[in-house]
């Protein structure tokens, strides 16, 4: 191996190629091309994971779901627990659906706020003045009037479905 080694002349020894040899320049760069142009459409219209929106329920859609709740478990449920429910409901809908702070306050307050908007009819104002003294009987005076409990989900529902 070595003799073979030293038998070898200058003439059989190439020199080191340059990065591209003659017509094949012109083929590497217009592959080089084509593949840059497929990278960029690829990336362009390459379907991308984004993420579903949901849509955000309106104050109307989560009031309608609770009511259907505090329904299934009337059957149940102290009339205690169903107006506390019921005020709960309608008091987070007008606060979400007008901007008024009702959860935070008393019903004379509340009320007191709600006599200097427009945003129900006097007709429906007196509606929720009146659900609100009925549950207000039933929660602070603990009444226990037995009709007074399917009233007042229908009350509710009427306010809830009602308002504008």
């Amino acid at each position: 191996m070595i003799f073979l080694a030293l038998t070898v002349t200058r003439e059989t020894i190439e020199d080191i190629r340059g990065p591209f040899v003659g017509g094949n320049a012109i083929w590497s760069i217009a592959i080089l091309a084509i593949l840059l142009v497929l990278a960029v459409l690829a990336y362009l219209f390459w379907p991308t994971a984004r993420p579903k929106v949901t849509p955000v329920p309106l104050p109307r859609e989560i009031a309608r779901l609770r009511l259907s709740q505090v329904r299934a478990a009337s059957e149940s449920a102290s009339s205690y627990d169903i107006a506390v429910g019921l005020s709960a409901i309608v008091r987070a809908f007008v606060e979400q659906q007008y901007g008024l702070k009702t959860v935070s306050r008393t019903t004379q307050e509340f009320l007191v706020e709600l006599g200097s908007t427009n945003c129900l009819n006097p007709n429906q104002k007196g509606s929720l003045q009146r659900f609100l003294s009925a549950a207000d009987q039933i929660k602070f005076a603990h009444a226990d009037p037995p009709e007074e409990r399917s009233n007042l989900v229908e009350q509710a529902t009427n306010l809830i479905e009602q308002a504008p």
